[in-house]
């Protein structure tokens, strides 16, 4: 049956002497593979159409039941050449990708995911800052997605306001349920987590609740940047199978 629809190139690979075997997410039919014949030949048809990162319209031959389906086109939808031009973007880019490639099953639809990953990558592109903050902001979304979304406005025992409560100096981050108690909470229950500060409970909620738009507005300072960074790679591997450390954000470090 032949298909057509806009897909994000998660992975791409050298297939024989000249092809390509090309790892999409497709706003129709979720993640797929296809193969690309003569991707990799002087006369391409392709172009840049399917490269990492790439959102694209393709036209393929899809059959069921097989893993592997053919492409017959496929062209640029949506420009987004600066996240391969600037390597903070680049590692970004790369990693959100990593990461959708990680934790999505094949062949199965999900247009909220399509939309979250479409527009986090076109918000790193046109970044002018803190373009690290996407990622972040792409990692709590996606949780809201798949059922774990974060909860730390408010202590999860006695209800205060994190951010708002002038008694509350810190709070402390459960792993398991995404919530946080107050130090007063965790101290009187002896329960674990992972202390956090009150400015990192706020970039968590601007995260979850702002406009992806609005996200690289956020300045963190490096502590802040790390803090949440750990914070939100142990969250996505606590609750979600299939993920580990994402090899793209060594990218990111070294710039």
């Amino acid at each position: 049956m032949i298909v057509s629809t806009n897909a994000i190139v998660l992975r791409s690979m050298k297939y024989g002497d000249t092809s390509k075997i090309v790892t999409v997410y497709s706003r129709k039919y979720g993640k797929m593979k296809v193969i690309a014949k003569g991707a990799r030949s002087s006369k391409n048809k392709f172009g840049a159409s399917l490269e990492p990162m790439t959102h694209s319209s393709m036209i393929l031959y899809r059959k069921e039941h097989r893993d592997l389906h053919l492409l017959s086109k496929a062209e640029i939808a949506e420009p987004l050449f600066r996240l391969g031009n600037e390597s903070d973007k680049l590692a970004v880019g790369l990693a959100i990708v990593e990461l959708v490639n990680m934790v999505m099953h094949d062949e199965e639809e999900n247009q909220a995911m399509f939309a979250l990953l479409a527009e986090s990558l076109e918000v790193a592109n046109n970044a002018s800052q803190h373009v690290l903050n996407v990622l972040f902001a792409f990692e709590v979304r996606m949780c809201e997605l798949f059922g774990y979304g974060l909860d730390v406005a408010s202590c999860s025992v006695c209800g205060r306001n994190i951010c708002d409560d002038a008694g509350i100096e810190r709070a402390f981050f459960m792993l398991a349920s995404g919530s946080v108690m107050c130090d007063e909470c965790r101290s009187r229950l002896n329960a674990g987590g992972m202390k956090v500060s009150k400015d990192t409970v706020r970039s968590l909620l601007h995260f979850r609740s702002d406009s992806m738009s609005s996200v690289p507005e956020l300045a963190l300072g490096p502590q802040a940047q790390d803090d949440i960074l750990s914070l939100l790679s142990l969250y996505v591997k606590y609750h979600i199978q299939g993920v580990r450390t994402l090899k793209s954000l060594s990218l990111f470090t070294n710039t």
